[in-house]
């Protein structure tokens, strides 16, 4: 039975159908039993199956209907295709490269000239595809998932149904939720996470009504739990200001991640939004790492002890564990993590070394346990010999009342080697000036204080949440000297 060591989602949804009274999904007036879902995967195997789809077959899904999509997702798994998303919101261009990286044959939209469920499947002429990291023999559908790609080029990594329940173990709380997620789920970790949730026998609740308030929509659909990025944080603290004296969201449980949460804006969540917040650490080569929960939050940069299944070492640059407490390079292997990049050698051999993932964090490990990440090691800067983590300076700077969030960066310099600058985003506006700021980074920093600091409305992130650093260096525009 999924959810007890099997590896098929459908084996999942027809267990729940035979035990557990909980809902698959609520959208609009309909709620999906999960008989109602094993029902519409199985009409959607036929329907693909008719269509000429075969475990050969590679699809994209393109589709922003969130329910038709996901149940175009469950279908592809049980007929045993490899399938990728190209979200609507992509540009063409970047579609176009995805099916071509990942060997397209067939495209699933919705046909904007029927109501409901309605699927077009557009059949491409065949193209090379990267290997499968699974044996064809064994392999029951997979999906490949790219890699946020905030610096540059996104990567691609490729996931069986297997390693996708391993991953949903480290969920299991998800079988007593109720699970609202903001975010689309054509967005890599929505899906991941809807997925995660029909594994464990929970409830996927879609935000079918948008001009309906967050906070009024999950109380009258019953949400336990909401999962957002740091977007959606910034957008509840705003929101939560004009009532103060009660949390925004009540005792709700809810989750963020996919880019540092500073302390500051930890304690606005708990204080203003709900105090049962909790903090993920996570990468799309393996899913979640770590959690810190509502008690966690009391040490800057802790994101909990690393979850079950998941094994996290301190190394130095010759890949020897280092002592407790000091930083170094963050190293782990995980159950169901992805064993390399579709279609590239080079980051493959430079990220997944002897059986580790390297996401390229650095970080410590407490005596405890608890895991503590202090920023991205090739976002160290070297000013006069000496190093500088961007991390240390967001803190510094996010211990500024006024300051809501902080990004530092480094500029190139002939004389310096690099120069660390910062961008700052105020919780709210004209509280705080460039100079006063600069002051108060030089009385916590000394020589590492950044040498400009600006103020922006809203610092440029993805739509996960994720720092945009190549946009924010367009800002400073110094030259070299």
């Amino acid at each position: 039975m999924f959810g007890l060591g099997g590896s098929s989602f459908f084996e999942a949804i027809s267990s729940h159908a035979r035990a557990s009274p909980a809902k698959a999904a609520v959208v609009a007036a309909e709620s999906l039993s999960y008989r109602a879902l094993e029902d519409r995967v199985v009409d959607a195997h036929r329907r693909l199956s008719a269509a000429g789809l075969e475990p050969s077959s590679i699809a994209g899904i393109s589709i922003a209907d969130e329910v038709e999509h996901f149940v175009a997702t469950l279908g592809l798994l049980r007929l045993g295709c490899r399938q990728i998303t190209l979200a609507t919101f992509d540009s063409e261009e970047l579609r176009q490269k995805l099916s071509s990286r990942v060997g397209v044959t067939h495209v699933l939209t919705l046909d904007a000239n029927s109501p409901g469920d309605s699927w077009v499947v557009t059949r491409r002429a065949d193209r090379p595809a990267p290997p499968s990291a699974f044996d064809d023999s064994t392999r029951e559908g997979s999906i490949f998932l790219k890699t946020s790609g905030t610096t540059g080029d996104v990567n691609i990594v490729e996931f069986s149904q297997a390693q996708l329940a391993a991953q949903a173990a480290r969920h299991a709380e998800y079988a007593d939720e109720r699970l609202l997620r903001l975010a689309a789920i054509e967005h890599n970790n929505s899906k991941r996470h809807r997925l995660y949730c029909v594994y464990a026998g929970g409830t996927n609740v879609f935000r079918f009504d948008t001009q309906l308030g967050v906070p009024a929509f999950c109380a009258r659909q019953d949400v336990t739990c909401l999962d957002i990025s740091r977007l959606h944080a910034a957008d509840l603290i705003e929101q939560a200001a004009h009532s103060p004296s009660v949390p925004l969201l009540g005792n709700i449980r809810l989750r963020t991640g996919g880019s540092a949460v500073p302390g500051a804006l930890r304690k606005e969540l708990q204080s203003l939004v709900t105090p049962a917040l909790f903090v993920r650490y996570a990468a799309t080569e393996c899913g979640a790492i770590a959690m810190a929960g509502p008690l966690d939050h009391t040490e800057e940069d802790a994101v909990g002890v690393p979850l079950p299944g998941v094994t996290v070492e301190i190394v130095d640059d010759k890949q020897r564990r280092i002592s407790d407490g000091e930083v170094g390079e963050i190293r782990l292997r995980a159950e169901g993590m992805a064993s390399g990049y579709a279609g590239n050698a080079a980051d493959t051999e430079k990220r997944f070394r002897d059986g580790w993932f390297y996401p390229g964090d650095v970080g410590s490990l407490s005596e405890a346990g608890v895991l503590f990440v202090r920023g991205r090691k090739d976002d160290m800067m070297i000013l006069n010999g000496l190093n500088i983590f961007p991390a240390e300076l967001e803190r510094a700077l996010e211990s500024h009342p006024a300051v809501r969030a902080a990004a530092a960066l480094a500029i190139p310099s002939r004389v310096h080697g690099q120069i660390p600058v910062a961008a700052v985003e105020l919780a709210q506006e004209g509280s705080a000036s460039v100079a006063e700021l600069q002051r108060f980074a030089r009385e916590h920093l000394a020589l590492r204080a950044p040498r400009k600091i600006i103020i922006l409305p809203a610092l440029p992130r993805n739509p996960q949440g994720k720092l945009m650093r190549r946009e924010l260096a367009k800002l400073f525009e110094v030259k070299p000297n």
